[in-house]
């Protein structure tokens, strides 16, 4: 699929809830691989690579830890990718406030029930910033090889 492109950009991730570690494996970890490796084959001139912000590798999530590292691998495979690491995105009939529009109307007298004490933080980020940084890395040569985090310009505690 990449064979007669110039840009690649890899946005794949789990959307349902798994919880076996092959699962992460797989979707994190070896299908970026795979693009990274068709790109530097096919020489393609730009790889992005979405990873998640709070990606380490001792992270308590199996979510953020395969993707530190197909991080690493992806940066193997094609040493000038640009990595982001997005906080939250959020946009018009997105998943993040699909999930929060289905909170709101699950319970009744519009509450949602705190799970925490409220010290979790987020720093959303909307999605046309996020297209605007991908366009900017396309257009500067001095991001190759560069990881960015992206979060928005608030930081939220949780709904």
């Amino acid at each position: 699929m990449v064979q007669n492109s110039n840009v690649a950009i890899n946005l794949l991730g789990p959307r349902h809830k798994i919880k076996r570690r092959e699962d992460f494996e797989f979707i994190n970890i070896e299908v970026p691989e795979r693009i990274a490796k068709a790109c530097a084959k096919h020489g393609i001139h730009r790889l992005i690579h979405f990873s998640a912000a709070g990606a380490e590798a001792n992270s308590p999530s199996l979510d953020f830890q395969t993707k530190h590292e197909a991080e690493d691998i992806v940066r193997k495979a094609f040493p000038n990718v640009t990595i982001f690491r997005p906080c939250p995105v959020f946009g018009l009939n997105d998943n993040l406030a699909s999930i929060i529009r289905g909170q709101i109307n699950f319970f009744w007298n519009k509450f949602v029930p705190v799970y925490d004490d409220c010290t979790t933080k987020k720093q959303p980020i909307r999605d046309n910033d996020v297209a605007k940084c991908v366009l900017n890395a396309l257009k500067l040569e001095e991001s190759k090889g560069k990881t960015y985090e992206l979060g928005g310009p608030h930081v939220l505690t949780k709904l």
